[in-house]
């Protein structure tokens, strides 16, 4: 079986013998859609509750747009939501970065996009913010009843209407990427989001879980509800209005607006039917995360490892295919994330158990996994001592470790795994 796996901005050709081979995971496919404004503009024109133009009119309005890190249509998005701000007395743009680098080049295209789109609609009194969780220029609304402090950018606070433009996935502690995840993390400072994320060590807070699931027994995510009390605490009176899609590489699959409870749960099905698979469990798998931006970095890419893990078995192993052009993991995230994970295993979990800090969750799942499994192989771009240093090893080349891999064990059995950061696995 001769196929391909993303790589960075590229393919990587792969064979795998027929009778070695288990099949190939990727979303399922789907008639996505190539005019993107007209969708757009057809799901705007047909929201869930009143209009986007009705709520905005002569309000304050603060629209939540998505950071570099997601790979949807923002020049599109925009484009359709910006021209329905103009009777708003005043638009706040909020780039949601969390706890995200904040001067990225790509998230200042984004904020020039806002300036550009504004200018050709003329939308007169508005400004742009990007998200940065460390500014003292905050406001404190009080904790959750999980004791998060909800404490958010001014810039953001006290609006009469929020507008979150949001990408929608599976996401591995959160249970989805959603509107919800634009208030918390993404307009929030540092002690919120380490606050929120600490339950992300909770195995309850996982993916297929949220308490928007339009199925009742799949609701209980502690981490997931508590964005949704945060987000409560940061709109008190004020409306929602989502624009929420599901981006397929440079089209649509699906998109709705409106009411941010009825939206979400309508992603949440389609992602459900569309990337959700049940496989049996294999000894050997091959996972990549989807290519750039999804494999950027190892703290990116390692999302899709915790996504399809429940596909390989206890002591097998995995070939993780990521090409981290920008390293091991943004500035902020390296002590608490990489540096962490270069102790022994036994350590980084008891350490981590015992006190929390920001980013230390991707560490703990990653030794857990490598505690279950008996080997990662990555191909990547990372240097053969930084990717032993967090105790993996580094192919030279993927076929040589499957050739490998058949030469061991002729009756092995291979799963492959691609665009896994969009993917929800679960075992038989």
């Amino acid at each position: 079986m001769k196929l391909e796996v993303t790589y960075g901005d590229s393919k990587i050709p792969i064979e795998i013998p027929d009778e070695n081979f288990a099949g190939r995971v990727v979303p399922k496919p789907i008639k996505t859609i190539s005019d993107i404004r007209k969708e757009l503009d057809r799901v705007l024109d047909n929201p869930h509750g009143p209009s986007l133009e009705e709520l905005s009119k002569s309000k304050s309005v603060c629209v939540l747009v998505e950071d570099h890190t997601r790979d949807e249509p923002h020049w599109d998005l925009l484009s359709t939501v910006i021209p329905r701000l103009q009777d708003a007395n005043k638009v706040t743009f909020m780039i949601t970065t969390g706890s995200h680098e904040v001067e990225h080049p790509e998230n200042l295209k984004i904020a020039d996009m806002i300036k550009r789109i504004s200018a050709d609609v003329g939308l007169r009194n508005y400004v742009v913010k990007i998200n940065d969780c460390h500014d003292s220029d905050v406001v404190d609304l009080g904790k959750t009843s999980r004791g998060t402090p909800v404490i958010i950018s001014a810039m953001a606070a006290n609006h009469n209407l929020y507008v979150p433009i949001a990408d929608m996935k599976a996401h591995y502690f959160a249970g989805y990427s959603n509107a919800l995840k634009d208030f918390l993390p993404g307009i929030c400072a540092f002690d919120s989001i380490e606050a929120n994320h600490s339950m992300a060590l909770d195995p309850d807070s996982t993916f297929g879980m949220h308490p928007y699931h339009p199925d009742e027994r799949k609701r209980d995510n502690p981490l997931a509800d508590d964005m949704r009390e945060a987000m409560e605490m940061i709109t008190k009176d004020a409306k929602v209005f989502t624009l929420s899609v599901i981006s397929a590489g440079s089209k649509l699959a699906w998109a709705d607006a409106g009411n941010i409870e009825t939206v979400t749960a309508a992603g949440i099905e389609f992602l459900d039917e569309t990337a959700s698979f049940t496989v049996e469990a294999t000894t050997h798998i091959i996972v990549s995360p989807g290519g750039y931006p999804q494999d950027k970095s190892l703290y990116h890419a390692q999302r899709a490892i915790e996504l399809t893990k429940n596909a390989v078995k206890e002591g097998g192993e995995i070939l993780f295919i990521a090409e981290c052009r920008d390293g091991v993991a943004p500035e902020s995230a390296i002590e608490n994330f990489y540096d962490k994970l270069t102790a022994p295993l036994d350590e980084v979990l008891e350490s981590i158990s015992s006190k929390y800090h920001l980013y230390e969750h991707k560490a703990y799942k990653f030794a857990d996994l490598m505690k279950r499994v008996s080997k990662i192989t990555m191909f990547t771009n990372l240097d053969k001592a930084t990717v032993e240093s967090v105790h993996m090893e580094k192919a030279d080349d993927p076929q040589t470790v499957i050739d490998e891999w058949v030469s061991k064990n002729p009756d092995v059995q291979i799963l492959v795994l691609d665009k896994g950061n969009k993917l929800a696995v679960y075992a038989k």
